[in-house]
């Protein structure tokens, strides 16, 4: 198999830490520098339409195109340490999880689009479309605030593929945007800083002069 990605982006880096977490070692990694427009060249097109990464391109040629369905593919694939759920209760509810968590930060992406400088050149940027998706990223993170119970983890004792979605996302705004978790999110905070110790949690640095010219404003 072969795995299409861009280091530090947060998408390619939940099946960075995935595959960490699993050690899994027989995934070719292939990388595509989107910043260059790699993504953007007819080859690349032809294995993913949408011009983005990640992208798993399989034993027998076919291509999955979304890191969540990677995600539960390669679970499928490598079902050892369990990260899905053992019953199909557990099962409904990690992917109910990872579709909330999906949601959050979609809104946080398209409030970033608007809010920081990175973006100025290449977006029409809107004060009140920022304030408007960090007030919906806000709101369905207090949902998932509500839904991921008392256990160390979104999974319980041990992490699920929820919660490196979660950890991969948050890592990445808080890291490059400035953006935290509000201050009310305790139980989301906690995972997020116990996932942080895990060996699979060091990230690729960002590129400095992102670093520097990626915080947010609007958001007063």
């Amino acid at each position: 198999m072969k795995l299409y990605q861009f280091a530090w982006g947060p998408y390619p880096r939940r099946i960075h830490i995935y595959m960490k977490e699993k050690d899994i070692q027989d995934i070719e990694l292939v990388d595509i520098d989107v910043v260059r427009g790699e993504s953007r060249t007819p080859e690349f097109l032809a294995k993913n339409p949408l011009g983005t990464v990640p992208v798993l391109e399989t034993d027998d040629g076919q291509f999955i195109r979304q890191s969540s369905s990677i995600l539960q593919y390669l679970e499928q694939r490598y079902p050892t340490p369990n990260m899905i759920g053992n019953t199909p209760e557990d099962v409904a509810r990690t992917r109910d999880l990872l579709a909330v968590v999906n949601e959050a930060y979609s809104f946080a992406v398209i409030c970033t689009f608007h809010a920081s400088p990175l973006f100025v050149e290449r977006r029409d940027q809107k004060a009140d479309a920022a304030q408007a998706f960090h007030f919906e990223y806000t709101r369905t993170l207090k949902l998932l605030e509500a839904l991921v119970g008392d256990g160390e983890y979104m999974g319980g004792s041990t992490p699920n593929i929820a919660d490196i979605a979660f950890f991969a996302s948050e890592q990445y705004m808080r890291s490059l945007y400035q953006l935290q978790l509000p201050t009310e999110q305790v139980k989301l905070e906690a995972i997020y800083q116990r996932f942080a110790q895990r060996p699979s949690a060091h990230p690729e640095p960002y590129p400095q002069i992102l670093v520097e010219h990626a915080p947010l404003r609007h958001l007063a």
